[in-house]
């Protein structure tokens, strides 16, 4: 260490020593009468509230001093050497310090002044706490149980503040002791001391030290550096500067702490860029590198003093907003934040269009630990993320049951897939012009045993996000095409695939296998995709479906026109069909710009020379109108709903619906 920096380091072990004598003082004094002495620590001394302070006497005799005894040194030979050269005198007696009482006071866990004595009266003293320095020591000295300091405030240095919490037997907070610190003499020998070790060691640079002193004073530099960035690296995020997640754990903790205490509002706000992964695949990382940085000077520029943005990891950010006199008051913030990430970002010649969604927890209401909060806030987020993007959700408790549900229904889709609980059933496909049964169409099921039936739109995007899909797909697969082997030669049985199986298991490979187990002609499989399966990656997709147009089976694009409809996806892959959703279907004869869709889509078939089928037909109307656009194919529930059992023979009749069933 440097001259000034030893010193100092004496000066601040002197004051802990100190204010732990004048702790055992005051806590001697409280034990003998439950007041305080007249003259305690050598001070007049002033009971605002003898009634109050001396309900804290029966806690003395157990209380316990936090950290009284965790004083680091720099060795006991130099401490005793400089603190007799400086005071002027020996340092045996255990009360001969450096350091001079000024001031003291007892307070209350809830910040209550209780008794003071020497410059200390309640006026001056509440004065003095409302400085955010000496604010945040005695906050700090409550939340670490710890001895804190506080310097630089009206005191002025050389006058620090100290606080000591006290806890009872029980851990709770009893009381806390605030003494004033005056070391401006100490300080002020300290200076001329320095001024004279300064001129000596001028003189002998001059008389031939100056490269060696250079030397170490540029190695000494390099270390401090060096340290700095280590300190700084464990606290904040490489790519963007912020806080990580670390600091920001801490800093939230802090400020949960800080909102119970003074019973105010504060708000967690977690932040997720939309479709980050779409800009990182097609323009790179190093761009989306410059994406991240160019958010988190948006966010620096949003926010306010008070608040403190860091960075989860990836494109995952966070803000911790205190200071708010109700949860409303986050709401120009929330709305500031999505504008400025909605605004287009310019980034190494490329013109990038992207926004945030945003979830809010509010504290108290939504959590009393950072735990919570940042749970909850990531729940809203997701909600934000489902609602459409580009905007901010509150957190509210049903978003926490419905993950507890889907948690649930989790756990029992994989206890059903294992003991074989989902079955299939088959819905009747008929050719509109002749009235002849073309095959079925394989939909899965699955009856809960307590919640009942579980809607395919339900269980089936939970099965996709699980990897359940894969084992599920192959067995409707495999049970549909050993129970079409005892079908019709020429009815075809047409199965859903799903666009997370191409990315967790081989298609190509899972389809050969099964035909061959089961026995079934190729030329009677027919598999569905829907347009999602064609964004994920176009070649290797075309080289799948390829390879399935050789086995022979043929290829049905699903629920066409609700999705990302592009002419080109019917002339680079291998189509042999086009099947209308019902959602068009349903609306023949009541929306005219429904009717233009579908009338547009059959006469695009007919163009192409595919095969087109509507689903969802549900009256005669409907049916009516398709078979005049000349419409080839059809299924619902006017022609029949999904069974079990396929009869032997069947054709299409006119009349209502068997079933009210929802497909």
């Amino acid at each position: 260490m440097t001259g000034r920096t030893t010193l100092q380091h004496v000066l601040e072990t002197d004051a802990r020593d100190a204010t732990i004598s004048w702790t055992k003082i005051v806590d001697t004094s409280l034990s003998r009468s439950g007041k305080l002495d007249k003259e305690v620590l050598g001070l007049p001394t002033r009971t605002l509230d003898p009634d109050v302070l001396a309900s804290h006497a029966d806690s003395v005799a157990n209380a316990e001093v936090y950290d009284l005894h965790e004083k680091s040194h720099s060795g006991p030979g130099l401490e005793n050497l400089i603190l007799d050269w400086v005071g002027g005198g020996s340092n045996e007696e255990p009360d001969d310090y450096v350091s001079r009482l000024a001031g003291f006071a007892i307070l209350s866990p809830e910040g209550e002044v209780l008794a003071t004595g020497g410059d200390f009266d309640s006026k001056n003293l509440s004065t003095m706490l409302q400085n955010p320095a000496a604010s945040a020591g005695l906050d700090q000295a409550i939340e670490t149980g710890h001895m804190q300091f506080s310097d630089g405030f009206d005191a002025g240095p050389g006058e620090p503040l100290a606080f000591v919490p006290i806890r009872s037997a029980d851990g709770s907070l009893d009381r806390i002791y605030a003494f004033r610190i005056d070391q401006k003499a100490a300080a002020n020998m300290t200076d001329t001391a320095l001024t004279v070790v300064s001129f000596a060691t001028s003189l002998l640079i001059v008389m031939g030290f100056s490269v060696p002193a250079a030397i170490a004073s540029r190695r000494i530099r390099e270390r401090w550096k060096a340290e700095d960035q280590i300190r700084f690296l464990a606290l904040h995020d490489s790519l963007t500067g912020l806080p990580n997640r670390l600091q920001l754990r801490q800093t939230l903790d802090r400020a949960v702490g800080r909102c119970r205490r003074h019973e105010t509002y504060m708000a967690v706000l977690c932040l997720d860029l939309d479709r980050f992964k779409d800009i990182n695949d097609t323009l790179g990382h190093p761009t989306g590198d410059l994406l991240l940085q160019e958010v988190a000077a948006r966010l620096r520029s949003n926010v306010r003093e008070v608040d403190l943005v860091g960075r989860l990891g990836g494109d995952e950010f966070a803000i911790v907003a205190e200071q708010l006199e109700t949860p409303e008051d986050i709401l120009p913030l929330a709305r500031r934040i999505t504008g400025a990430l909605g605004e287009t970002y310019r980034l190494d010649g490329h013109e990038v269009v992207s926004s945030g969604s945003i979830g809010i927890a509010i504290a108290p209401e939504d959590g009393t630990t950072g735990d919570e909060l940042l749970k909850n806030a990531d729940l809203a987020l997701y909600r934000a993320k489902q609602e459409g993007r580009n905007t901010f959700r509150f957190f509210e408790p049903s978003m926490d049951a419905a993950l507890q549900k889907r948690r649930r229904l989790e756990n029992d889709l994989r206890v059903a897939v294992r003991k074989g609980e989902l079955r299939v059933e088959y819905q009747p496909q008929f050719d509109l012009k002749t009235g002849a049964l073309t095959g079925y169409e394989a939909l899965a099921r699955w009856r809960h045993p307590t919640d009942g039936d579980i809607p395919p739109s339900v269980f089936l995007p939970l099965a996709e996000e699980t990897g359940l899909i894969a084992p599920i797909g192959e067995w409707i697969l495999r049970t549909a095409c050993h129970y079409a082997t005892t079908w019709d030669d020429d009815a075809k049985l047409a199965v859903n695939l799903s666009p997370a199986q191409f990315k967790v298991q081989n298609v190509v490979a899972m389809v050969k296998r099964v035909l061959k187990e089961t026995g079934l002609d190729p030329a009677r499989l027919e598999l569905e995709i829907t347009e999602k399966l064609l964004l994920q990656n176009t070649e290797s997709v075309v080289a799948m479906l390829e390879a399935l147009d050789r086995l022979g089976v043929s290829i049905a694009m699903d629920d066409f026109g609700t999705g990302y409809s592009s002419l080109s996806y019917l002339t680079r892959f291998p189509v042999k069909k086009i099947k209308i959703d019902k959602s068009f279907v349903e609306s023949l004869g009541q929306n005219a710009e429904a009717s233009a869709i579908v009338s547009s889509i059959v006469g695009l078939g007919k163009s192409l020379h595919v095969t087109i089928t509507a689903e969802g037909v549900e009256n005669a109307a409907q049916a009516e109108t398709l078979r005049e656009w000349g419409c080839n194919q059809v299924q619902g529930f006017y022609y029949g709903a999904p069974e079990d059992e396929v009869p032997e023979h069947e054709e299409a009749k006119e009349q209502e619906p068997k079933s009210s069933l929802v497909a």
